[in-house]
């Protein structure tokens, strides 16, 4: 059986501060990170104390690898929200990737939470193996299922009038090709999707000789950047799909010289897109808000057995930094 000591040795913290934080101290004052830490320890030792039972569990199903949330600061901070909030409701947290999605159907869970894109094929397998299930960041059928998404339409309109308002017409967008499910079915994001319809009632007519494509990495805008300055079309500012994208078109622009006559401006508002040089004009998707809701639905939908669908929309803010300037022609 654990003790205090073993989940202290294993979060790293004294086994007065276990002590404190598994009996709920109200005059403990600890970082997030270390609570969260405790019962995460707590949690995978099995401990149980009156006022620690931890007798059920739900499933974060995340559409993407482990490996690839290693490497997309926008999914693993929003997984990181929907995991704290079960762990301070005390249940046992169970992830799942796309390497081992097929797993969830072995076992029993009071809920599915179900971040990213999936396939119809793949919702139809999930939504019959758990009624207690909430999408996030997409709604494969808003008649059937309840989900929290990003007002991804507002997202670019709100990029696109900041660019516009600093004077730039010749404005590009660099995003990544998503695909769902073993079956690989192309997903269009909407922040492409609201661009392109939002240049063709004000951009120019060759706007489109601006759009690039890869994968939601930093790559894929170092790569945009070079290759439009080697055909000489680059535009004078991009609207980047994700931060990340943004930071290798950041990079390419400073070893072109060009930063001070391109503009960027990115998409989530991750932890370091401040302290970029420029820091980055963007987008800010609230993760933790995301997560928070998605969670409090689902445990509205255990505790009540009701699950009527509803469609919960985050509105984006944007954040102004020196990424983006005045159009310099």
């Amino acid at each position: 059986m654990a003790t205090l000591k073993d989940i202290a040795k294993l979060a790293k913290v004294s086994t007065s501060t276990v002590s404190r934080i598994l009996n709920d101290d109200p005059t403990l004052n600890v970082k997030e990170e270390t609570r969260e830490a405790v019962l995460l320890a707590a949690q995978s030792l099995e401990y149980n104390t009156k006022s620690n039972m931890i007798n059920n569990s739900i499933a974060i199903i995340q559409w993407i690898s482990s490996e690839e949330e290693e490497e997309d600061p926008y999914y693993y901070a929003l997984r990181k929200s929907v995991e704290s909030f079960w762990i301070k409701e005390r249940y046992r947290v169970h992830r799942f990737y796309k390497d081992n999605m097929e797993d969830v159907f072995t076992q029993q869970f009071d809920g599915l939470i179900c971040l990213g894109k999936f396939s119809m094929e793949q919702v139809e397998s999930l939504s019959q193996a758990n009624s207690n299930l909430i999408f996030v960041d997409s709604n494969p059928d808003e008649t059937r299922f309840t989900s929290v998404v990003q007002d991804l339409e507002m997202a670019s309109k709100l990029a696109l009038q900041h660019l516009w308002s600093l004077g730039h017409t010749t404005i590009g967008y660099i995003g990544g090709k998503e695909f769902m499910g073993p079956e690989q079915a192309p997903y269009q994001d909407k922040r492409e999707k609201h661009y392109i319809e939002m240049m063709d009632q004000k951009g120019p007519s060759n706007y489109k000789e601006h759009i690039h494509f890869g994968t939601f990495n930093a790559r894929t805008g170092y790569d945009a950047i070079i290759d439009a300055a080697k055909t000489n079309r680059l535009a004078t500012a991009y609207f980047c799909a994700s931060d990340t994208i943004a930071m290798g078109a950041i990079r390419a622009l400073g070893e072109l010289k060009k930063l001070d006559v391109v503009s960027i401006v990115g998409c989530n508002d991750i932890a370091t897109s401040r302290y970029l040089n420029p820091p980055l004009t963007t987008v800010r998707l609230n993760t933790k808000l995301m997560g928070d809701i998605a969670s409090s639905l689902l445990l509205i939908q255990i505790n009540t057995g009701h699950n009527t669908p509803s469609k919960t929309q985050i509105v984006p803010k944007l954040i102004k930094r020196e990424s983006a300037k005045l159009v310099n022609v």
